[in-house]
């Protein structure tokens, strides 16, 4: 009878234990989203002048502590960034993009919305370079980056004034191509860029390349005219 019931608690242990490891993908997906969506709401009524202010803001730009959406970075992320490196919000209505951009680069911040890739960066000026992780879940982070397409809409805004871009490019490159951040992509354009960027996933595997996609600026509008 010992035995038989040891090897009971044994198989009940074991289809827990099965179905906890089905299902922290989906536990992974909910905490990102759901972390997301919180500083998304502190953005929306952060004052321009701090966002304004807090893109002065000292900051970090680990590109090496980047990694995968992970069991590890899905809990133990905060849930709040420090809300003083709040600078934006970006908006791609095709793709249903509605995200926080955040100053710096750690996976922290990119855990919770999008994080600009150099420092001293300027709205509608030079090339606005901005990384976000690839979700599984297309409607989390910049999982639905890869289905936009040339000529859609673009919006940033540090909630006072949004910058309308167009896309006029996608291309995937390889890691060590940092050029593509620069300024020079937006002096060969001859106006003003937007560069978005994440890992590029080929049938739900890294490839190791980088995704980007470019956009141009066409105009700039009030907030208060804004679909913002």
């Amino acid at each position: 009878m010992k035995k038989e019931k040891v090897l009971r608690v044994a198989s009940v242990l074991l289809i827990v234990t099965g179905i906890i490891l089905l299902a922290l993908p989906y536990i992974n997906q909910w905490r990102v989203g759901d972390r997301s969506e919180k500083n998304h709401d502190v953005a929306i009524e952060m004052s321009a002048e701090q966002m304004q202010e807090n893109m002065n803001t000292d900051t970090t730009f680990d590109f090496d502590s980047i990694d995968e959406i992970s069991v590890s970075g899905a809990l133990l992320s905060p849930d709040m960034i420090d809300p003083s490196l709040i600078i934006g919000r970006l908006y791609i209505p095709s793709i249903d993009i509605n995200l926080t951009v955040f100053n710096g680069l750690t996976n922290y911040i990119l855990h919770a919305g999008l994080g600009t890739m150099r420092p001293n960066l300027m709205m509608g000026e030079g090339n606005f370079p901005i990384a976000g992780h690839y979700s599984r879940n297309e409607d989390i982070l910049f999982g639905n980056l890869g289905a936009i397409e040339i000529g859609d809409e673009i919006y940033l805004t540090d909630n006072e004034t949004v910058y309308e871009y167009h896309v006029y490019e996608t291309r995937k490159v390889m890691p060590s191509e940092v050029n593509w951040i620069k300024d020079e992509v937006a002096e060969e354009r001859g106006v003003p860029v937007i560069s978005l960027m994440n890992c590029f996933y080929e049938n739900g595997v890294n490839s190791g390349l980088r995704y980007f996609v470019f956009g141009e600026l066409v105009a700039t509008h009030s907030i208060s005219d804004s679909v913002l």
